[in-house]
């Protein structure tokens, strides 16, 4: 799912609000100093939380990141966790941006391509699932992501015609998010009970799957983020339920590069940071879909847009919408 977007200037500002601890895309290619730990609340918080990171990968070193991946997530799944997920960035949506129709999936590749070409590291996305917010302090992932995970992240220099890691890692950005409202091909989810089956089962919990994962980050202002939720859930559901042409089975047909139709999304799911950051909160729109053009496609549907227009009027910075494939899925046993 998607909004559409007020202020145009994307990437830059949404990388500078990630200076500052908002969630944003990690997509400068210099070195930096690690990210703190996750923020969490000093009170509990109610219901499943997510533990969500963003990091990056030298080529040259991703044989001990996959390894050190799957130690974290085994440890993680072994104190408690529902679900870890890593999913790699593969590309971007341009209908995100209303874009002219004739540069639909012109970028659905560029991050994989450009991480093939050298041109840029690999970039992950990370979700830890926990059923109560007491179940994650007690599994410390942040401790063990420095362990297992924080020293295959280091850039690559070149000495003596060989990579070496860089002095420092690159930058990581962690923080706790509280699921809002979720949905998937039977329903719409919006109370702790359900939402936690949701998590439990992810829609890309299958070993090589091909669906496409869909992160939409915006910031709003966080003294209206009761108003925006408002908004924001009913566009879920219809991002949830809509689908072109109508047919027997109820869920559309698949859609193509020169076609407008497309398939219900798998899943979808709106998290929101549980902490603000400063004046600002951030939010990501989690879709789950059988093929990158199923998504571009639902962007040109009159009722998409209708729905998205009050959100999109809502959001400060944003949207940056990139597509990922899911690269590793452990389920609590």
């Amino acid at each position: 799912m998607s909004t559409t977007p007020v202020n145009p200037s994307r990437r830059s500002v949404l990388h500078m609000a990630a200076a500052s601890g908002a969630a944003s895309l990690l997509a400068n290619t210099g070195f930096a100093p690690a990210a703190a730990a996750a923020q969490t609340p000093d009170t509990a918080l109610s219901g499943p939380v997510t533990y969500y990171a963003e990091l990056r990968v030298a080529q040259p070193f991703k044989a001990g990141f996959d390894a050190a991946i799957q130690r974290f997530a085994q440890a993680m799944q072994q104190r408690g966790a529902l679900a870890v997920t890593l999913k790699q960035m593969v590309g971007d949506s341009t209908m995100v941006k209303n874009y002219p129709e004739s540069y639909k999936g012109l970028l659905c590749t560029a991050y994989a391509d450009a991480a093939q070409a050298g041109t840029l590291p690999l970039f992950y996305a990370l979700f830890v699932r926990f059923d109560s917010d007491k179940a994650l302090r007690a599994a410390q992932p942040d401790t063990a992501f420095d362990t297992a995970v924080l020293p295959h992240l280091h850039g690559a220099m070149m000495q003596d015609g060989k990579p070496v890691p860089s002095p420092a890692p690159m930058a990581v950005y962690r923080g706790v998010f509280q699921t809002v409202a979720a949905g998937d091909r039977h329903g719409i989810y919006t109370s702790e009970a359900d939402i936690l089956k949701f998590l439990a089962k992810p829609a890309d919990a299958a070993p090589c799957n091909s669906l496409i994962t869909v992160e939409n980050h915006v910031f709003i202002a966080d003294r209206v983020m009761q108003p925006f939720e408002q908004k924001v859930v009913p566009l879920l559901q219809v991002a949830q339920e809509t689908f072109q042409p109508n047919n027997a089975d109820g869920i559309g047909q698949p859609g193509s590069a020169d076609n407008r139709f497309y398939r219900k999304a798998m899943s979808t799911e709106i998290l929101r940071k549980a902490t603000p950051d400063g004046q600002q909160r951030a939010y990501i729109m989690h879709g789950i879909w059988e093929s990158v053009w199923d998504h571009e496609n639902s962007h040109l549907d009159p009722r998409f847009k209708a729905a998205a227009g009050p959100v999109g009027a809502m959001v400060d910075i944003g949207p940056v919408e990139p597509f990922y494939t899911t690269q590793l899925t452990v389920l609590r046993a």
